[in-house]
């Protein structure tokens, strides 16, 4: 703890010299509190904010802090930033009326907003003649979004926008109920949209067909379903598969459906509930959409539900025992309740807006985003504050509550309007299907009305929206490069789209033994070397395979469980020297190309006599020096060693592969030879790897070793479909 805990305190507070805070306004007393103790004694701080945009109040956030932050300090210099470069002048004039028709004194007079603030258009802010902000208003919802419809219809067409994400429409709700009018007349009239946040998850035509597929492999039908609260998705899904029901799918359906229905007492099917969901995924019409980037997406989530749903509810393999435990728990807990709570679809989190969609989404998400066309909604509607969270952390606060409880609707109503109305740049639109309420007044009242603008000024323009910030990816060795080149299908489905693998028992075997070593590293550059023996190492050992276990990750047979222990002693007992000359352990690398990150994490460094030396563990047993697989860990190595020397300013002397399932160190330790030209060779192939991934090259042209790469890959039976390799098994 940061405040109370002084070894931490001063361990952090060495570090930094310098410490610069964004959106000051949003954040709460316990921030706070760390940013002004980690800036002692010199307090070179630095925060930027705008209380007219303080959104977090459900958070805790409170905006005393950013209008008392002068107050803390004797000579704190502050700069004001009083001229917009985004918004056209118009637009800029009538957001400003509208927060400055609001009253931010108290009767005591205190300020709730900083006093004679302004703010102005930049000198270069372009100000043609145009209508740049005006309203529909319409006669119910469908005369409203027809009306939108037009204005977008219009825009595009007449080259005032180059791209429809050039619209955004904000609105304080995208919950179905708020923004599906929207979105059935964008489908309605084939305009493409975004709006993964509208709880509509289940909403999708191939997830109400994988419910339906479930309910007929557990039975969960006639008696079961004619009760279910939510069985308009899975009656959906059964009519739509219908249409897709193949003699293939309505084979494997059937014959899953009749192995659970056979099950007798004590007998049980090797296959979790997450194997059913990889199985289906290699039928028509599942197979095709997994082609579609989003349909492909929303089964990657689906498969982090399964994975919830066993890790949640301690479901391994499906049993008689079981079987009706899992159906009912499944639909009538499980997907009952997401079902009802509502699910967001995929979101990309570095390019939240993307190319060739109308935006549809909340005031919040578009905080900190701009866009040449703006349309507000949810003028209309009435607007609920955030005032429990004051007084839920009132008794928490030494210095009280700062804004008066009955102004707090009123003000932060002002301010999150304020937002939406600032993220136009050309044009700001207001709509309504009714009368808005009264305090848009000041913003609303004079407006004209669409269509009837001066449409010929507005088509002049020609709108341009600035590329989006995207920041470099990073791309990790172990599990980027190396999944790349062992298989670019399963990078794409694990790596790219994020599906949960159904079984990890090798991951957590590999994982379990390099968390193990690594204790006994830390242990070591703690100065406890005399406390490791054997029952230290049994208790490390079951301390890790417990909080692997909570990940969801799934148990592993007693024999498996033994033989990592025992790799783990035997490495113990074998390297007494070794551990004498750790350096660092777990030692996170990276190199900043210029279009990407590379990162990598080496296991161990160890060094003697100003010699440094690089280990990586690996916990398969030892390949020959002419496997693929050792050219592959050499490149690895290379690029760890250019990175040491970058830190440590000297090339280590040695790379070395500890094979840790070998009984003798003679086998463990493998020593790979290197030079600088292999180092530059390294780079060269990393480039061209990533490369190869950001052109979303993931065809499989050389056909992978089944038994080694796709014996327990979940996507073993999507490839034997589709041709790419020849799996045989009972599925």
């Amino acid at each position: 703890d940061l405040l109370l805990n002084k070894e931490i305190y001063l361990k952090i507070r060495q570090k930094i010299k310098y410490i610069m805070i964004d959106e000051y306004q949003d954040t709460n007393y316990i921030q706070e509190r760390i940013a002004f103790r980690l800036s002692q004694p010199d307090y070179n701080l630095c925060v930027v904010g705008d209380e007219d945009q303080a959104l977090y109040r459900f958070r805790g956030a409170t905006v005393r802090n950013i209008l008392e932050f002068p107050k803390h300090f004797d000579d704190c210099k502050i700069i004001k930033l009083e001229k917009n470069y985004r918004s056209h002048p118009k637009i800029i004039s009538a957001y400003s009326n509208f927060i400055n028709s609001v009253n931010w004194r108290d009767e005591n007079k205190n300020y709730y907003r900083y006093p004679d603030k302004k703010v102005i258009p930049a000198e270069t802010t372009e100000s043609q003649e145009y209508p740049a902000i005006f309203c529909i208003w319409g006669a119910d919802k469908k005369d409203e979004v027809d009306r939108i419809v037009k204005l977008v219809e219009f825009l595009k067409k007449n080259g005032t926008i180059k791209d429809y994400s050039d619209v955004a429409i904000l609105l304080k709700s995208v919950r179905l109920n708020h923004s599906g009018h929207y979105i059935n007349a964008f489908k309605k009239h084939n305009i493409p949209y975004f709006c993964p946040r509208a709880r509509a998850y289940f909403e999708n035509e191939e997830i109400k067909l994988l419910l339906a597929c479930y309910a007929i492999i557990f039975g969960f039908y006639a008696k079961d379903l004619n009760r279910y609260e939510e069985k308009k998705y899975i009656e959906e899904g059964i009519h739509h598969l219908g249409k897709y029901l193949n003699s293939a799918l309505k084979d494997y359906l059937r014959r899953k459906a009749d192995q659970i229905l056979s099950l007798r007492e004590g007998e049980s099917l090797n296959l979790t509930v997450s194997d059913y969901f990889y199985q289906i995924l290699a039928y028509k019409p599942f197979s095709d959409f997994l082609k579609d980037e989003n349909k492909a997406r929303n089964f990657s989530i689906f498969s982090q539900l399964l994975n919830a749903f066993q890790v949640y509810y301690h479901i391994s393999i499906v049993t008689f025992k079981n079987k009706d435990v899992i159906k009912y728990l499944l639909f009538n807990s499980f997907f009952n309740f997401l079902i009802q709570g509502g699910m967001d679809e995929y979101e990309d989190p570095d390019n939240p807006v993307p190319k060739g969609f109308v935006q549809i989404m909340t005031i919040h998400q578009s905080k900190g985003l701009e866009f040449p066309v703006v349309i507000v909604g949810s003028l209309h509607k009435i607007f609920q504050a955030q005032k429990q969270i004051d007084r839920d952390l009132t008794e928490f606060y030494p210095r009280g509550r700062f804004e008066p409880e009955n102004r707090i609707t009123e003000f932060d109503r002002t301010r999150h309007f304020y937002v939406a109305f600032s993220r136009a740049q050309k044009l700001l639109v207001l709509t309504t299907p009714e009368k808005p309420k009264e305090y848009f007044s000041p913003i609303w009242e004079g407006l004209e009305q669409w269509p009837y603008v001066k449409r010929e000024l507005l088509k002049a323009q020609k709108f341009k929206s600035k590329p989006p910030f995207i920041p470099k990816k990073f791309y990790s060795l172990s599990s980027h490069i190396n999944v790349y080149e062992t298989c670019p299908m399963q990078y794409l489905f694990y790596r790219e789209y994020k599906f949960q693998p159904s079984r990890a028992g090798q991951i957590l075997f590999g994982t379990l033994v390099h968390q193990t070593i690594e204790d006994i590293h830390r242990m070591v550059l703690d100065g406890k070397k005399r406390e490791i023996d054997e029952i230290e190492i049994e208790k490390f050992f079951e301390e890790n395979y417990k909080s692997l276990l909570a990940t969801g990750l799934r148990p592993l047979a007693k024999t498996p469980k033994e033989s990592a222990l025992k790799q783990v002693i035997t490495y113990f007992k074998q390297n007494q020297d070794l551990l004498e000359r750790i350096v660092e352990t777990e030692v996170d690398v990276s190199v900043e190309k210029e279009d990407y990150i590379i990162v990598g994490k080496v296991d161990l460094l160890l060094g003697k006599d100003e010699k440094l030396e690089i280990l990586d563990f690996k916990t398969q047993p030892r390949a020959d020096y002419d496997d693929l697989l050792i050219e592959k860990y050499r490149k690895q190595l290379c690029l760890y060693a250019y990175i040491i020397k970058e830190r440590y300013g000297k090339m280590p002397e040695r790379l070395y592969i500890y094979w840790t399932s070998e009984e003798r160190r003679k086998d463990a330790l493998m020593e790979l030879n290197y030079n600088e030209d292999l180092i530059q060779e390294a780079g060269l192939h990393f480039d061209n790897v990533v490369k190869k991934i950001k052109e979303r090259k993931f065809d499989v042209k050389i056909k992978p070793d089944v038994n080694k790469v796709c014996k327990d890959c979940d996507f073993r039976f999507y490839c034997s479909m589709q041709g790419i390799i020849k799996f045989k098994g009972d599925w």
